[in-house]
């Protein structure tokens, strides 16, 4: 029988035998945890798990326009790769030949300027629908981001795939540059918020940690022209710190990912491609090079800090009817195809101010049930849609997807999958919907809760789950 003192040695031993002989753990990704990472990365990015090929985008953000599932960007540079890539696979092309040489001057000078290359979001959104360009794109955001994710969470000492998941979207998003804002001043001050590496205080901690510095940057970044988008995004961060919460530590499917308000269930289903315009199938209505477009459109970002316009004044609205009003009719359900009038809490339409049938034509409350006060909704993109006034055939359009308090709504010439032109409805109960518009986040409002005809539909920053009155919709069936 052994001694106590013996058994302690032969456990010791044991232990040391097992440490010596079990490998470090390394960070190791299987092709299913891939696939998921890589529709974290579209979500986080785009508020869609299928990878957004065609879409293209001015954000006003220094970057110039952004493309594609990575968004590749004119002034840094990105976009000459992707175009460079496609290029030396199937020879000279449209891109190619019209933009790649003023491309490549603006990525030398790094510079936002779009004015050089109009018609390049059709051109992009034409070629995405071959699988070659796609697969171009994808060998760049290999090549570009994902790669180097991986070598700076291994070198981190990281282990996991939500570890690397981290990494790999703080890169796309911040870049790897000398600049405060960027993945190595956010791990330097990690770091020292962390006293340590991963490895030296355990992993979790040390991402909790990232995750608040980084969370941090994009609440407060250090480059002016970042203060109007980035603190928009910090659902990126939030919905990484929630699988966090979650011990998903190995991506295990399904996971649930809500970044913007939009609920994602991700599964090892693979994604369906977008083709043009960001879509997954190809569209019912003609294709955007066949119809002009308002300005370039802004990306989809998260919902601004939840504000409201005025509320309502405190009067009853014009005089009822002696009479009892006609039942209110049966609210509808949003769907590709379906013909409405879009009514406000007052019971006016939007509508097209004197019905008119021009670009740029404001969007008013009507007391109105004519063609002017009338809407196709055609499914666009990330579950939304466009609003096709039956008079005039142009759709309700943000100006120039811009991000401005109180700016009133109007009508352009309709562009399918055009995000200033997509609107996103959330039900808020009994048959009401708040409308977001997917460039920015903006609700539809009434200026100064308006009851009278003429009364400006306007854009608002609010919480899309808890509109105010003037922000709450129902659709009513018009056709």
């Amino acid at each position: 029988m052994l001694a106590w003192p013996a058994i302690v040695v032969v456990i010791v031993v044991g232990l040391l035998v097992v440490w010596a002989i079990e490998p470090d753990r390394r960070l190791t990704v299987t092709p299913e945890q891939r696939l998921i990472i890589e529709k974290i990365r579209s979500v986080l990015m785009h508020d869609a798990d299928a990878p957004q090929y065609g879409r293209v985008v001015d954000q006003a953000d220094g970057r110039g326009y952004v493309a594609g599932t990575g968004d590749f960007s004119t002034a840094g540079g990105e976009i000459v790769a992707v175009l460079d890539t496609y290029t030396a696979r199937v020879g000279a092309n449209p891109l190619s030949l019209s933009y790649l040489p003023v491309l490549k001057r603006l990525a030398d000078r790094r510079s936002p300027a779009v004015g050089e290359l109009a018609g390049l979001p059709d051109a992009w959104r034409l070629a995405s629908k071959d699988p070659r360009f796609r697969q171009a794109q994808d060998d760049v955001v290999d090549d570009r981001y994902y790669q180097p994710a991986v070598r700076t969470a291994t070198d981190l000492g990281l282990t996991t795939p939500l570890g690397l998941a981290v990494i790999y979207d703080t890169l796309l998003q911040h870049g790897d540059s000398a600049d405060p804002d960027a993945l190595p001043s956010i791990i330097y001050r990690t770091e020292v918020r962390a006293h340590g590496r991963p490895g030296e205080v355990p992993e979790r901690d040390w991402l909790s940690a990232f995750l608040a510095e980084r969370r941090a940057t994009l609440t407060n970044p250090s480059a002016p022209q970042r203060r109007a988008t980035w603190p928009y995004t910090v659902g990126r961060v939030d919905a990484l710190g929630t699988l966090l919460a979650d011990r998903d530590d190995d991506l295990r499917p399904p996971l649930t990912l809500s970044p913007y308000g939009r609920r994602h269930v991700l599964d090892l289903t693979p994604s369906m491609p977008a083709v043009a315009d960001g879509t997954t199938h190809p569209p019912a209505t003609p294709s955007p090079s066949a119809v002009p477009r308002s300005a370039a459109p802004r990306p989809a970002v998260p919902s601004p800090t939840p504000r409201g316009s005025r509320r309502p004044p405190a009067t009853t609205g014009p005089p009822r009817p002696s009479s009892s009003p006609p039942a209110a009719p049966t609210a509808a359900t949003p769907r590709d195809g379906l013909l409405v009038r879009v009514v406000a809490t007052s019971g006016r339409s939007i509508g097209v101010a004197g019905g008119a049938s021009s670009a740029g034509a404001k969007i008013v409350l009507s007391g109105g049930t004519g063609a002017a006060e009338r809407w196709r909704l055609v499914a666009a993109t990330s579950g939304c849609f466009h609003l096709v006034n039956v008079r005039s055939g142009m759709a309700l359009d943000n100006p120039d997807g811009t991000w401005t308090n109180g700016v009133q709504m109007q009508q352009w010439e309709y562009g399918w999958g055009t995000s200033n032109q997509s609107w996103c409805f959330t039900p808020v109960g009994r048959g009401r919907y708040s409308i977001r518009n997917l460039t920015n986040y903006y609700l539809l409002d009434v200026r100064d809760g308006g009851t009278t005809d003429g009364t400006a539909v306007q854009q608002w920053g609010a919480d899309a789950a808890a509109p105010n009155a003037n922000q709450t919709w129902r659709l009513v069936p018009a056709g």
